[in-house]
């Protein structure tokens, strides 16, 4: 009998456990409905609710999982999504998607190594993840490595060679490293197969400023301005303060011994001293600029020149008047010294009494131009390297 009974009894079991799971099945899929229909209303608490049902009643149900997550993050319940999207992982790693989606929400809440590390895990389940590569690259580029995002953002554009936005991204991440040469042409790729691309439009002016092209900084500066949204405008504000050359702003005539409003004078009008025939003394001219500078360029005496006017907006050295008596003037400093707070550079050098003591000089029409450049490494303004009294503005 004890035979008997254990050869009938595995079909009776099979078939209530068959049934059983029928049943499951069913009202997992019944719970999964009706959570989808409450999702819909946007009762995210009832769908929730419903899902987590679903879930229990079928484990390998993967949407009861994918859709509770998503119900927990429009309730704002990152952790609980987080947890109810690797629950749908655990059942079905091939959902690319889903890794993106935890890294975003670990994004939110400033987790970034977790972030990183799911997004490489969907990479190491599918190497084909665009968009995890892509997430992953931005996350890299957002921390300063360029390097890392630069491979990311390659792969990137070799799965998806005609989406615009992997080519900015490879551009952007060049530019980074500040290799602007080769991060021109996928951005200029980038603005090509996609209109407007404003991103990437600022993205190309950035890297021709940074190469001084400035003509072609200048188009891409044009295009934003063109496109005229807020988000265009706010990229052509920055790509204009990029463009932005330093200038000469003003003459500090309180910190200069030498007055350049002054025309032609004796020489002892300059200082007392001059009184004796041969005497040596040295003035002081104090300029400021409209920007901060590099400090070594600025005290570096061969960025500066002295020149008598000779025309145009300078005017000419004494009304064009030639005297012998003019004091001859150094073409350049003795010395520099820049007050960084003030972005101010006072010039120090020697004039010379003649022997006669009856000397001239006209400090109107002494021309002070910097060649130089600026704590950025852009070279002056042309329009704005030079300066003198008669002119009484930087030109």
């Amino acid at each position: 009998m004890g035979s008997t009974w254990t050869a009938a009894t595995p079909p009776s079991v099979f078939t209530a456990l068959s049934m059983q799971s029928d049943v499951s099945t069913s009202v997992a899929n019944t719970l999964l409905s009706s959570g989808i229909g409450f999702y819909q209303q946007k009762k995210y608490d009832r769908a929730a609710q419903a899902f987590r049902g679903a879930a229990a009643m079928n484990p390998a149900l993967t949407e009861a999982y994918t859709y509770q997550g998503y119900a927990y993050s429009n309730l704002g319940k990152t952790n609980e999504a987080i947890s109810a999207f690797k629950m749908s992982l655990k059942v079905d790693k091939t959902q690319d998607s889903l890794y993106t989606t935890i890294a975003n929400l670990y994004i939110g809440q400033g987790k970034t190594a977790d972030a990183v590390k799911i997004l490489k895990d969907g990479i190491k389940e599918n190497n084909q993840n665009t968009l995890a590569y892509y997430t992953l690259g931005q996350l890299q580029a957002q921390g300063g490595d360029y390097t890392s995002a630069e491979t990311n953002f390659r792969q990137v554009v070799k799965l998806e060679p005609k989406d615009a936005n992997g080519y900015y991204a490879l551009g952007m991440a060049l530019d980074g490293q500040k290799r602007y040469d080769e991060a021109i042409p996928y951005l200029q790729q980038a603005t090509s197969l996609k209109k407007n691309f404003e991103a990437a439009i600022y993205e190309l002016g950035h890297a021709y400023a940074a190469s001084n092209n400035t003509d072609a900084a200048q188009q891409q500066l044009d295009a934003l301005n063109k496109i005229g949204t807020s988000t265009a405008s706010t990229f052509a504000t920055s790509l204009t303060s990029e463009l932005a050359k330093p200038k000469v702003s003003y003459y500090d005539a309180v910190n200069s011994s030498l007055q350049l409003s002054l025309g032609p004078i004796p020489l002892l009008a300059v200082d007392p001293a001059f009184i004796t025939p041969g005497a040596t003394r040295d003035v002081k001219v104090t300029f400021a600029f409209d920007s901060a500078m590099d400090p070594s360029s600025v005290m570096n005496v061969a960025n500066w020149s002295i020149s008598r006017a000779s025309g145009g907006t300078a005017g000419i050295y004494n009304n064009g008047l030639y005297s012998d008596k003019s004091v001859m003037t150094p073409i350049m400093p003795s010395q520099v010294s820049y007050d960084a707070t003030k972005h101010e550079a006072t010039l120090v050098f020697s004039l010379t009494q003649n022997s006669t003591g009856d000397a001239t000089i006209d400090p109107s029409h002494l021309v002070f131009k910097f060649m130089g450049k600026g704590q950025t490494g852009k070279t002056m303004d042309p329009t704005g390297d030079q300066y003198d009294g008669f002119a009484a503005k930087a030109f």
